[in-house]
């Protein structure tokens, strides 16, 4: 029988009695589903930029008053956050993630039907509290379903999900918003969390040790290496949010979120307003740039954990980090270029090198804290999100106040103190929390 495991030291470390051949192993399953699960958050949290301009139009208001309504779910997504990791860390994040697709999805199928700026905004606060909990629970499913030596490479992979739901959002919204209106946009999007909590249901488990479903050696090769994952029983904040290495991963997730809630929230509009794209050339311009990131997180992950092999992963950690800074230059002179192809094409640039902090920042728990990820992710993207909060309101008054110059600039000054800040504090070892 082939070995169907991608860790280095499966072959001589997995037992061969009692096995089922599968043809992709079971943890892999579990990240896919991952994936999944992050895309549809994704799609059904961006899907409002392509709505957007329509939006405004419909209802006269200005992008000050939209970026209240874009900030209004971060809202509910960061105060939620925590308390839904430590949910994921003792309910299991099974049956969170499941509880948090199908409140997120009941929401994003009722946004249609406000008028006002404040009912809306309500209401997507309502579904950021449903949202809350997916990050939180991918973290803790991860750290139970995967050895030390792939997690820079699950975790690049599950975290990518984020990338291709803008992949996919954009230009599904742009097509629905082309034949049947901005409010079928909601419609369309809430229906594919219904499809995916099936299959989630169906086939994920809290634990490998508790899937009756998998290969025998595959179970015994996770189990064998994968750090002690008892509940602990008293999550030690103290350790935790007083550890530099934390703070180094929060700001670096803090920095990375600003630059993808930048492109999520104003990328279409600044398409159509400013470089007078029309709706599909914005739809396939505005999904590009996240289409690198896609590649590039799960490129990035691979030769991280490769490369650990034989060096530091810290030490390597922080070289694929350096162009994170390259990104931040791109987006600080692209106001010099005036094609939009060319635009476009250091849009895709900038993504693809800010990609290589997301492996970084997306492993930092499992590296940190593994018996505790849950928790540790739900205050890690509590503080990354509040540039959620914070970058649609900022980049809407500077476009609007100054110029998209200094939203732009804004942006690449921000990506640059998440990459200091994790070459000052940043490690990938294990503490003793």
């Amino acid at each position: 029988m082939s070995n169907p495991y991608s860790g280095p030291r499966a072959a001589e470390e997995c037992p061969k009695q009692g096995a089922r051949p599968f043809l992709v192993p079971k943890r892999f399953e579990i990240s896919v589903l991952c994936f999944l699960g992050l895309l549809i958050a994704t799609c059904d949290r961006v899907n409002i930029a392509v709505a957007a301009p329509s939006i405004m139009r419909e209802y006269g208001w200005n992008t000050t008053q939209m970026g209240w309504a874009f900030s209004a779910f971060y809202v509910g997504y960061v105060l939620f956050m925590i308390p839904s990791g430590i949910l994921a860390d003792r309910w299991g994040p099974k049956r969170t993630l499941a509880g948090a697709v199908g409140t997120w999805s009941f929401f994003t199928a009722l946004t249609p039907l406000p008028h006002a700026l404040w009912s809306l905004s309500g209401l997507r606060a309502l579904m950021g509290v449903g949202e809350s909990a997916t990050v939180p629970s991918i973290g803790a499913m991860l750290a139970r379903w995967f050895p030390p030596v792939e997690y820079s490479r699950a975790s690049g992979f599950a975290w990518s999900g984020g990338y291709a739901g803008s992949v996919l959002a954009f230009p599904l919204a742009s097509l629905v918003l082309r034949y049947w209106g901005w409010r079928a946009i909601f419609y369309v999007f809430a229906g594919l969390g219904a499809i995916w909590l099936f299959f989630w249901w169906r086939d994920a488990s809290n634990l490998p040790e508790d899937c009756p479903h998998m290969d025998s050696n595959e179970r015994e090769y996770i189990v064998s290496l994968r750090p002690r994952l008892e509940v602990r029983p008293k999550i030690p904040w103290k350790l935790i949010l007083g550890a530099p290495a934390a703070w180094a991963v929060f700001l670096l997730h803090f920095s990375s979120n600003w630059f993808t809630y930048f492109l999520t929230s104003w990328l279409p509009t600044y398409l159509q307003q400013v470089r007078h794209f029309s709706i599909k050339n914005m739809a396939v311009a505005s999904a590009l740039p996240f289409l690198c990131a896609l590649l590039g997180s799960n490129v990035s992950g691979f030769f991280i954990d490769r490369l650990s092999l034989t060096h530091n992963r810290t030490c390597i950690s922080k070289l694929f980090l350096l162009s994170f800074g390259g990104a931040a230059v791109i987006l600080a002179l692209l106001y010099r270029v005036s094609s939009p192809v060319a635009v476009v094409v250091l849009l895709c640039m900038a993504a693809l090198l800010m990609t290589g902090a997301t492996p970084v920042y997306a492993s930092g728990a499992l590296n940190l804290v593994p018996r505790s990820a849950g928790s540790f992710v739900g205050v890690q993207n509590t503080i990354a999100n509040m540039s959620g909060v914070l970058a649609p309101v900022i980049t809407g008054y500077l476009a609007a106040r100054y110029s998209w110059t200094a939203a732009f600039s804004a942006t690449a000054a921000v990506c640059c103190i998440g990459v200091f800040a994790y070459l000052l504090m940043g490690k990938a070892e294990r503490d003793d929390f």
